[in-house]
């Protein structure tokens, strides 16, 4: 069993962009919040010692020395605890002598190491209880006695708890919106990049025009010059391919005129002789050969390198069938098919020579396939606003499979006669292209035949009163 390939996820230089913002932004956040951490803690830690300074000298304010050395010291030996205090905070205190007994207070509470300074201070654990302590080294009538006074810790880290807490939600939103700006940013300085995008997304696959540099910024510039350059190759070569394609069809049709007139010249001369049929046969070789050249040199002028220059004029759909089932008509007799039209007024913006090739390729692929005793009904009219035309025969058909196939050059069919060069549709498909329209191969509404159907993707412009204009 195949495992199953993970979707390879392609770079992408907004997240790129981002992965670099995000990075340094998480980093700093991590440093401001240890900044301000430390600005916190300094400055509270320092006001709660503070006050327990106070709490020793205001006890020390109250020893009396009775003589003797004996002191007395008028405080309970557990103070009570401040006003809204926390659960379990507590105040100790303890006055002793420089032998270490304990005058007054706690006789447990843990002392402070002498320091160069009067006061001096530690962190301890007493019943379980943390503790900051303070010890004041006094002199009381000569005497040297020590005044500790310790507290609980949690009122202190309750605020710096909260003041973290505070500063730390405080640089998170700096950095979203920071984030926020910088996603903002980058997506509006990337804005021209997705519209450069959307332009070369929007452009048809057959347009080789170069592309505008005039938006485009430094960056992507030499990419798209390069895109240009690349383009204007491709160009050449096509126009290249098409001149040549061009010329040699129109070079062939000159000698094979001039075949033709002698080829029918031969075949009256050598009627009714043994040579009549391959005079015949090569009679029909050279209308097959010339035939070829017409549709190489037509399928030349579909091509959008031929008429990117051309304008679109209105061109009214009835009188182009018209014209076209007037120049047919005579050929439709001599198979036995009957040709007609269904036309309903509309008019479509395009090249009129170009229609011209496609609905009479359209019509030639029709007589070709469609037996003695058929119907050809070329129809134009409007569908939801948007013209189209049509042309349907009662033939033998194109099986689904081969619809797309027979868009295709030099493609015959299973159905193709001897004669056809397989470039008819080819050249319909490329002229709907060029209009902007769609070119479908679908069955005829008998559940017989084939409809072939070019529908124009722009609203049909409504006609005109009097005549209509001429071929544009």
């Amino acid at each position: 069993m195949k495992t199953p390939e993970r979707k390879r996820i392609r770079p992408s230089i907004r997240r790129r962009l981002l992965a670099y913002l995000l990075a340094p932004l998480t980093v700093l956040l991590v440093i401001g919040v240890v900044i301000d951490h430390r600005s916190i803690v300094t400055p509270i830690h320092a006001a709660f010692d503070r006050s327990l300074v106070r709490t020793a000298t205001a006890i020390a304010v109250q020893i009396r020395h009775e003589g003797n050395g004996n002191f007395s010291v008028p405080l309970p030996e557990r103070p009570p605890p401040p006003l809204r205090a926390m659960p379990d905070e507590r105040i100790f205190y303890r006055v002793t002598d420089t032998q270490g007994n304990t005058l007054a207070g706690t006789a447990g509470l843990p002392m402070a190491a002498p320091d160069e300074d009067d006061f001096s201070f530690r962190d301890v654990t007493y019943e379980g209880l943390p503790l900051r302590v303070v010890s004041y080294r006094l002199n009381v009538d000569g005497h040297p006695l020590v005044v500790t006074s310790g507290e609980t810790t949690f009122r202190r880290e309750r605020i710096v708890h909260q003041l973290d807490l505070s500063f730390g939600l405080n640089d998170f939103v700096q950095m979203l919106l920071v984030f926020v700006f910088a996603l903002m940013g980058i997506a509006i300085a990337t804005r021209p990049l997705y519209r450069l995008r959307d332009r070369i997304v929007a452009r048809p696959a057959r347009v080789l025009d170069p592309i505008d540099t005039d938006d485009v910024p430094n960056e992507v510039l030499p990419l798209v010059q390069s895109i240009n350059t690349l383009l204007a190759t491709v160009r050449d070569s096509a126009l290249s391919q098409q001149h040549f394609l061009a010329n040699a069809a129109h070079q062939l049709r000159t000698p094979l005129t001039g075949l033709k007139a002698q080829l029918e010249v031969m075949v009256r001369e050598t009627s009714g002789t043994a040579l009549q049929p391959r005079v015949e046969q090569l009679h029909s070789g050279i209308d097959r050969l010339a035939h070829t050249a017409n549709q190489l040199l037509a399928l030349a002028r579909a091509e959008p390198s031929a008429h990117r220059s051309s304008r679109f004029h209105k061109v009214d759909l009835p009188r182009l069938i018209g014209e076209i089932i007037n120049a047919s008509l005579d050929r439709a007799l001599s198979h036995h098919i009957d040709l007609g039209a269904d036309c309903q007024p509309v008019q479509v913006q395009g090249l009129y020579w170009l229609l011209h090739e496609a609905l009479n390729n359209l019509i030639d692929n029709a007589i070709r396939h469609t037996p003695a005793g058929g119907q050809i009904t070329v129809s134009c009219g409007t569908v939801h606003g948007c013209p189209f035309l049509e042309v349907e025969d009662t033939g033998a058909g194109i099986a689904p499979a081969e619809r797309d196939k027979v868009k295709e050059r030099f493609y015959r069919g299973q159905n193709s006669s001897g004669d056809s060069c397989g470039l008819g549709l080819s050249i319909v498909d490329e002229a709907a292209r060029a209009h902007g329209a769609t070119f479908r191969i679908l069955e005829g509404r008998m559940g017989k035949g084939t409809r072939m159907r070019i529908d124009f993707s722009h609203p049909a412009q409504p006609r005109p009163a009097g005549n209509s204009p001429g071929p544009g």
